[in-house]
């Protein structure tokens, strides 16, 4: 399934607009990292597109078909949504969390049944969480809390899931251990993926296309190789950097370098 902005424009009432005229579409089992400074409206963009915020002018489509249209439930079987995740006070199980991702498959009056367990506890296996499915949310680590709504927005069955900094405030292994799961569901699922980040090394590391979001209601889409430049990296964050390149494991791979503001 194909997911496209056509002409997106959004701004809080009473305060600047945040984009406008957007264009970009992510095809099936494609990662777009979305990239700009704070305030630029990121986690609003991806608010627009599932329909949690209405569009000032323009549309997201799924297949070409207004996304507006859909009812709630349509929406979330065909998409999945991942908010920043902090710390949860909530005493739910993993597996009871993970289950909540059924929800657009359960009648309004019915429990899960035994293939929604079935389906939640594939989930975690997938993102190597198996183990966890009886500890309590609240008693998980950060990395192992955004495992969890990983494996939740995998157990809705989506075609397309979509993630706001789900690297942030979490360390090196962690960080990389994300982006692996999020790299295999796009490859091995075919489900698209689109991905809040402020690291452009992980767009650059997992991404195929890159959206890089303006003060100014600027912005670049396009593949990654190519929206991710030094000249760019300059214009949109005003900090000068340096692509490197190196092999890791036989793969050709590149990073930033943040050399002066």
């Amino acid at each position: 399934m194909k997911i496209s902005v056509e002409q997106g424009s959004f701004g809080y009432p009473g305060s600047r607009t945040l984009f406008e005229n957007l264009c970009f579409e992510v095809e099936r089992g494609e990662i777009l990292a979305i990239l700009g400074p704070n305030g630029v409206g990121k986690t609003t963009l991806l608010k627009c597109m599932t329909c949690m915020l209405p569009w000032n002018r323009g549309a997201a489509y799924l297949d070409g078909q207004n996304i507006k249209y859909f009812d709630s439930v349509d929406i979330w079987r065909h998409l999945a949504y991942v908010p920043q995740v902090h710390a949860s006070v909530f005493s739910y199980s993993v597996l009871d969390m993970v289950l909540m991702g059924r929800s657009a498959h359960i009648n309004w009056f019915s429990m899960p049944g035994k293939n929604d367990r079935r389906v939640a506890r594939n989930a975690l296996e997938s993102v190597g969480i198996g183990h966890l499915a009886r500890r309590i949310c609240s008693e998980l680590s950060g990395g192992e809390r955004q495992l969890v709504m990983i494996a939740r927005a995998l157990a809705a069955e989506p075609e397309i899931i979509i993630l706001d900094e789900p690297e942030s405030h979490l360390d090196f292994r962690n960080q990389l251990m994300i982006l692996d799961i999020l790299e295999s569901i796009s490859q091995q699922r075919e489900i698209s993926c689109i991905i809040n980040t402020h690291y452009p090394e992980h767009a650059l590391r997992i991404s195929d296309k890159t959206l890089i979001l303006g003060k100014e209601c600027d912005y670049v889409v396009g593949e990654t190789e190519e929206v991710i430049s030094e000249d760019n990296l300059q214009k949109f964050f005003a900090v000068r950097t340096r692509l490197l390149s190196y092999t890791d494991r036989g793969v050709a791979r590149k990073t930033v370098v943040a050399v002066a503001i």
